[in-house]
C-alpha cells in the first residue's frame, strides 16, 4: 500500500525552475504561466481551526478552488460535486475521518474522471483513516487517489508545547509541500482487501462521557458550535446526548471550561486549544453555512 503511480505532469518547465529544496517552484511557474485547468473543491471538517486554515491556505495558492464546510445535518440529501478535482480537509480522529465526513461521502456523487484526495490534520499517524475513506470512495463507484497529513496540535491527545508551537510554525511551508502531489494529479493505491473493524467514532456516540459540570453558565456557547445539534440548554444547564461526533468543539470554545471529558481518564480536563489563525465566528459560520 502505498506505492506511487504517477500520472503523466500536465505541463513542462524549464530546467532549473523546480528543485527538491523548493517544490513551491513547481506551483510559482504553473500560476505565473496560468496552466493550470482543474477546478477544486474542498471539502472542510474543523472543530477548533487546523483543517479550516490548512484548506484556506491550500485554496490561496491552487486558485480556482472553492471550499465548502461539511455539515452534520441528518437526512442529508444527494451532493452532486462536479469538480475535476475533490479534495477533504479534516482531522484524524482514532485513526479514522469523523462521522459528518464519513456521511457525507455517503451521500456523493461525483464527476466520472474526478481526481480525489484528502489532507488529513493530526498530532501524529493518520492511522487506517486513508483506507478507509477509499473504502468508502469505493463504494460510491470512486477511489482515492493521494492521502496526505499535515501534523498540528491535536484536540484531543496531547503534545508537548513545543512540539505544538513547531507545528504550527511549519504549517505554512508543510501545506506547500503538498502542492505538486496535488497539482500533478499523484495516484497510489490506499485499497486494501483486509475488512477494516470500525472505531467508535465511525457512528455518533459519545463514548467520552462528555458533559457539564456544575461551572456551567447556560450562555449556549456549545449549542451554537455543535455540527450535530447534539447539545441543549436546560434550566440554564448544557445538556449533551449521544448523538455526538467527538470533535470537541463544545470542550474548547467554552468561556469557562465548565465541559469535561468524564470517560477519559488524564485529559479530561486538558488544556484547551484552538488553532490561533481562527476565532469562534469562523466555526460557527462553518455550521451555518
Amino acid at each position: 500500500m502505498g506505492i506511487s503511480k504517477r500520472r503523466a505532469v500536465f505541463f513542462s518547465h524549464k530546467k532549473g525552475d523546480c528543485t527538491a529544496k523548493n517544490p513551491c517552484a513547481i506551483l510559482d511557474y504553473i500560476l505565473r504561466k496560468g496552466t493550470i485547468a482543474m477546478s477544486t473543491a474542498l471539502y472542510v471538517f474543523s472543530a477548533t481551526g487546523n483543517s479550516l486554515t490548512t484548506a484556506r491556505k491550500l485554496a490561496e495558492k491552487l486558485g480556482d478552488t472553492k471550499i465548502i464546510h461539511v455539515s452534520a445535518k441528518k437526512n442529508l440529501p444527494k451532493v452532486k460535486e462536479g469538480a475535476e478535482a475533490v479534495g477533504f480537509v479534516f482531522p484524524v480522529y482514532y485513526g479514522d475521518m469523523p462521522w459528518p465526513v464519513r456521511e457525507l461521502i455517503s451521500k456523493m456523487v461525483f464527476a466520472d474522471n474526478a481526481y480525489i484526495f484528502a489532507v488529513m490534520t493530526c498530532r501524529g499517524g493518520e492511522g487506517e483513516a486513508p483506507a478507509r475513506l477509499d473504502a468508502l470512495l469505493r463504494s460510491r463507484g470512486m477511489k482515492l487517489s493521494l492521502a496526505q497529513r499535515i501534523l498540528l496540535p491535536g484536540n484531543s491527545f496531547l503534545n508537548e508545547e513545543a512540539v505544538d508551537a513547531a507545528y504550527l510554525a511549519a504549517q505554512e511551508e508543510n501545506t506547500e509541500k503538498l502542492l505538486p502531489a496535488i497539482i500533478n494529479r499523484e495516484v497510489h493505491d490506499y485499497h486494501t482487501a483486509e475488512v477494516l473493524p470500525l472505531p467508535p467514532v465511525a457512528y455518533p456516540n459519545n463514548f467520552r462521557g462528555i458533559m457539564a459540570d456544575e461551572n456551567c453558565i447556560g450562555c449556549g456557547r456549545c449549542v451554537s458550535v455543535c455540527p450535530m445539534e447534539n447539545i441543549v440548554i436546560q434550566n440554564g444547564h448544557a445538556e449533551i446526548g449521544d448523538d455526538c461526533a467527538t470533535c470537541l468543539a463544545c470542550f474548547h470554545w467554552c468561556p469557562v471550561q465548565a465541559i469535561y471529558m468524564s470517560k477519559q481518564e488524564g485529559i479530561e480536563r486538558r488544556r484547551k486549544y484552538h488553532h490561533p489563525d481562527v476565532v469562534f465566528e469562523d466555526i460557527l459560520k462553518m455550521k451555518n453555512e
